[in-house]
């Protein structure tokens, strides 16, 4: 896994990413989704397990999922289990804050 900087600072991503919202962001050359709910910020696989959907065009529910916006399927976006196990599980990764900033592992 490599260590990648997302953001600065706490205020630059809050203003990037709004509550509740999800937003593709790109890694080395390959494309995540990020999402910031009342627990903060997660970046999780682009594509949905299910058919490939982009998950960036999905929402975020108040029980802490992803949903799809093609077949709704939800995916926990901590664990990324899918919330009636008919797919595989999303990748998670992890993120943490490091002197104010933003890091990403994949």
């Amino acid at each position: 896994m490599n260590k990648y900087l997302v953001f600065e600072t706490k205020e630059q991503a809050e203003a990037t990413i709004p509550l509740n919202r999800i937003k593709k962001i790109r890694l080395d050359n390959r494309l995540y989704c990020l999402a910031r709910n009342i627990e903060g910020f997660r970046v999780f696989e682009k594509s949905c397990p299910h058919l490939g959907e982009d998950l960036s065009k999905g929402n975020l529910n108040p029980a802490g999922e992803i949903v799809c916006p093609w077949h709704s399927f939800r995916f926990s976006l901590f664990s990324g289990d899918e919330s009636q196990k008919r797919c595989r599980s999303l990748n998670i990764y992890r993120t943490e804050w490091e002197n104010g900033q933003l890091f990403v592992w994949v």
